[in-house]
């Protein structure tokens, strides 16, 4: 009569637990381990780089894992200053839920931020909400990153961009601030599938 009762409470406790436990998918973004650059590109990100004029984004040489990583820093550019930042659009996501994670090494000056920044649009293109992820200056070493999103209804793809962003009570970034970014990952988590009772 004691086992079947304990049986009995760890299923009433456990199969709750595993009902509702979360599959993480393959990563979304292409190149998110920041193996592959084309000069100063990473491949399959959008960048502000000018080739031959500004480099605010380039190969870092202190990747966290692998070769490389990618670099985006805040330079002067003929008296405005601009902060790069990598970019993948109209990333499908099936109306999942998101997790987002990576590695990140953040430099700031006068408290500028790193910052993971997504954009979530309908079929129409229309953007329906954003979120925006700071991470502060992490002295000189990588921290892990990680968070779970849920996207707003009505989301049919999710446009992801990390940059520099000014403290969020200041107007502008500052010259030497840089964050590197490795091993990027954006996945759909999808609820997994209860088990059967037999």
């Amino acid at each position: 009569m004691k086992t079947i009762m304990m049986f009995s409470l760890f299923l009433l406790v456990v199969l709750p637990v595993c009902a509702v436990a979360q599959t993480a998918g393959e990563n979304l973004l292409k190149n998110g381990d920041f193996e592959k650059f084309t000069g100063d590109n990473p491949d399959s990100w959008e960048t502000p780089n000018i080739p031959g004029t500004l480099t605010v984004v380039s190969p870092s040489k202190n990747p966290h894992a692998g070769a490389r990583a990618v670099k985006c820093e805040v330079k002067d550019f003929g008296g405005t200053l601009l902060a790069g930042y990598v970019c993948q659009k109209g990333i499908q996501t099936g109306g999942k839920d998101l997790k987002v994670s990576g590695a990140f090494l953040v430099r700031s000056m006068e408290k500028d931020q790193g910052v993971v920044l997504l954009c979530f649009v309908n079929s129409g293109g229309s953007t329906v909400g954003t979120t925006e992820e700071y991470i502060d200056d992490t002295k000189s070493k990588y921290i892990e990153f990680s968070k779970e999103i849920k996207p707003p209804p009505g989301t049919a793809a999710v446009n992801l961009r990390v940059t520099v962003f000014p403290d969020k009570g200041g107007e502008k970034t500052h010259v030497g601030s840089y964050v590197v970014c490795d091993d990027l990952k954006l996945v759909a988590i999808a609820p997994a599938e209860k088990p059967p009772i037999q």
